[in-house]
């Protein structure tokens, strides 16, 4: 190949990667500590069971959400809630918004046998999807009696055992 065409043919070649990744809408990155990290789409969510969940907030009237319990999703990314307990007591789950925003959980309080969360990993309000303040993915945690950890533009899931962390300077 000549060396002028190289920069087009790499042009093309991003153009069309971009393309795809468009084409599949919205995803959420799964991490979790010693892992590959795991891409769901929307479309992988919406093949797990689904629910309508309720959520009202300062005051305003209830909206429904469609949503994915979010230990579903940790399940289908390979992470389910039992292999969590394996000699670790220091697992979290942490929500991460696309503007930087953490929402953070134990696996305990997620744990139903354990914890009173519910956590729910919504894709569409009230019958229609997200809009922009709210997408690609909104937490909805209805058991929450303030909405502090309801993240909305949620981008990623990460899942960590704090107790191997080293402390911050």
């Amino acid at each position: 190949m000549p060396a002028t065409l190289r920069p087009l043919v790499a042009i093309a070649a991003l153009a069309i990667a971009a393309t795809a990744l468009h084409a599949q809408g919205p995803t959420l990155r799964v991490e979790r500590d010693g892992r590959a990290p795991v891409t769901l789409t929307l479309d992988a969510l919406r093949h797990l069971q689904t629910d309508s969940v309720s959520l009202s907030s300062h005051g305003a009237p209830a909206v429904r959400y469609r949503a994915v319990n979010l230990l579903d999703v940790m399940a289908a990314a390979g992470s389910p809630i039992d292999s969590l307990r394996l000699g670790h007591a220091g697992w979290i789950v942490a929500g991460i918004a696309s503007d930087g925003y953490v929402a953070v959980f134990s696996a305990g309080e997620l744990d139903p046998k354990l914890g009173p969360s519910r956590v729910w990993v919504a894709f569409a309000r009230d019958g229609a999807p997200l809009e922009a303040n709210e997408a690609p993915f909104h937490l909805v945690i209805p058991t929450d009696l303030h909405g502090s950890r309801s993240a909305r533009q949620v981008v990623t899931l990460r899942i960590l055992d704090a107790l191997q962390r080293r402390p911050a300077p």
